[in-house]
């Protein structure tokens, strides 16, 4: 088990470096080219993950004898290592990716965020309205509804399954808030550009901005969830301290995370009809491994749990945001700044992947 660790650590970040340098070439390359870059890439990454670990102070054999925690983050950062040094090695070797292109992109990004900001703010104005239109009690569901899930919650892992985490209503109620956030996201993804076809066919309009305009959707309801949550902590008495202040980066990253899962999945599910029922099935079993009703970290034999509180973005997220909130505790700041350059990854990866596709959009749906 040690010894595939240690070759998948080894091994992954350059297959990754690879996987994105034949991308960004539009799969355009050959067999040989892509040995030979296995080789160049993947060189150079694990001797930048080598290079992490000296200045960790992790050498010699010593680099075997880490944990398994510090095998896979340093996996994490790895495959954040690859990515840019598969785009460095696109931009020196390969004819068809130039540094104006990747400003143009850049730009690009930039000049739609700002352009159509206000556009995205007022489509989830309207989306709110919509949602509670015809709607007797009006915006008091979205308070009724996350609090009756706490509840049900509540009473079926507190009393049945006899769960003992400090301030549990609380904690089952903050990690619904989370949770939601997130299955919403990636579940209006999916559809997204098929359930916008009568706009997307008409104007123009930067695909990932649609998404983006959802997101601030599922970020209100989450935000008023917390309202809720404040109110709970004042009626239990949590104690506070300044370590409350960590939740404004977990949430960024975590905003940021969903945004470029969400922006890959918006690509895919263009083209895969079944993609959402996919999503559907692995969210409902992800659910359960997140934390979202008990600690992942307490309730999963060593070393089981604490992988996966550490390594399940999600759970990782949704604990770091409790241990804040509720218990004065910061996360762990290495691999909080891992996930986030990650994140950034991954949103990269996403937003490149929409605008190379998004005119043939429009032809498949």
């Amino acid at each position: 088990m040690e010894l595939l660790l240690n070759c998948a650590m080894l091994l992954v970040p350059p297959i990754f470096a690879l996987f994105l340098h034949n991308y960004f070439c539009h799969g355009k390359m050959s067999s040989a080219k892509k040995f030979v870059y296995f080789i160049v890439d993947g060189g150079v990454t694990d001797i930048l993950m080598y290079v992490l670990l000296w200045v960790r102070n992790i050498r010699g054999n010593g680099i075997l004898r880490i944990t398994v925690s510090h095998k896979l983050e340093l996996m994490l950062i790895g495959c954040v290592f690859a990515f840019f040094v598969a785009l460095c090695s696109a931009l020196i070797v390969e004819e068809d990716v130039t540094v104006d292109k990747l400003s143009m992109y850049l730009k690009r990004f930039a000049n739609d965020l700002k352009k159509y900001f206000k556009y995205a703010i007022r489509s989830a104005k309207s989306d709110l309205r919509s949602e509670v239109a015809n709607a007797y009690l009006d915006w008091l569901w979205w308070l009724i509804e996350p609090f009756c899930m706490m509840l049900i919650y509540t009473l079926i892992f507190g009393v049945v399954f006899n769960a003992s985490e400090e301030y549990f209503p609380i904690f089952i109620f903050s990690g619904l808030a989370m949770w939601s956030f997130f299955s919403r996201g990636l579940n209006v993804s999916v559809n997204i550009v098929r359930n916008n076809k009568s706009i997307i066919s008409r104007v123009y309009l930067p695909k990932f901005i649609l998404y983006f305009a959802r997101m601030l959707v599922n970020g209100f309801k989450m935000l008023v969830s917390f309202g809720i949550v404040v109110v709970m902590m004042l009626i239990y008495r949590v104690p506070l301290s300044f370590k409350v202040l960590y939740i404004i980066p977990i949430m960024i990253v975590f905003f940021l995370f969903t945004f470029g899962l969400g922006s890959i999945l918006m690509h895919f599910g263009v083209y895969v009809n079944d993609l959402s029922y996919i999503i559907g099935i692995v969210l409902s079993m992800l659910m359960y491994f997140t934390g979202t009703f008990y600690s992942v970290g307490k309730r999963i034999p060593e070393p089981f749990g604490e992988l996966l509180e550490q390594f399940n973005p999600v759970a990782y997220f949704i604990a770091s945001m409790r241990n804040a909130l509720l218990y004065c505790k910061g996360p762990q700041l290495d691999l909080l700044l891992t996930w986030g350059m990650a994140s950034v990854v991954l949103a990269a990866i996403g937003v490149y992947t929409v605008y190379r596709n998004e005119n043939a959009y429009v032809k498949v749906i």
